[in-house]
């Protein structure tokens, strides 16, 4: 199964179904079955003001019913396959595009004209996360 890793906490947000698409600088020709896996490597300040604006804080915490303040690793758990999903489509973002998002979505990609938005659907999330070392760009894992 081909396999995305995305830095927490875009990764537990997509898996739990409150975005759906994965922005990236690089598009793909791939459609099928893919993996959603939550990078072992925090970002710097994940959990910061300094990384995450508070659009998205606002949005990750009120669609997970999650408090303002959030203890990142005990809620989002790193180094795992989350989810399953479909990926869709690969749209290279333009103005005509971001018109067409709604304003959680917004929140919670980098809709910077020129990079793609990975649509995802029919996600399924885990019961429980499965351990995985994951690597960058798609790539494979043997369930």
């Amino acid at each position: 199964m081909k396999v995305l890793t995305i830095w927490q906490p875009w990764a537990g947000a997509l898996a739990a179904g409150i975005k759906e698409n994965e922005t990236r600088s690089w598009g793909t020709k791939y459609r099928g079955e893919i993996a959603i896996h939550s990078a072992l490597k925090p970002i710097h300040h994940t959990w910061s003001d300094l990384y995450m604006n508070n659009d998205a804080r606002e949005v990750i915490c009120r669609r997970m019913n999650l408090p303002e303040v959030i203890d990142g690793p005990a809620v989002f758990p790193m180094g795992c396959i989350l989810a399953t999903a479909e990926l869709v489509d690969c749209i290279r973002i333009t103005q005509e595009y971001i018109v067409t998002l709604s304003s959680d979505e917004l929140a919670l990609g980098d809709y910077t004209l020129g990079r793609y938005a990975w649509k995802m659907a029919n996600v399924r999330e885990l019961p429980e996360p499965i351990p995985a070392k994951g690597r960058q760009g798609l790539w494979d894992w043997e369930n």
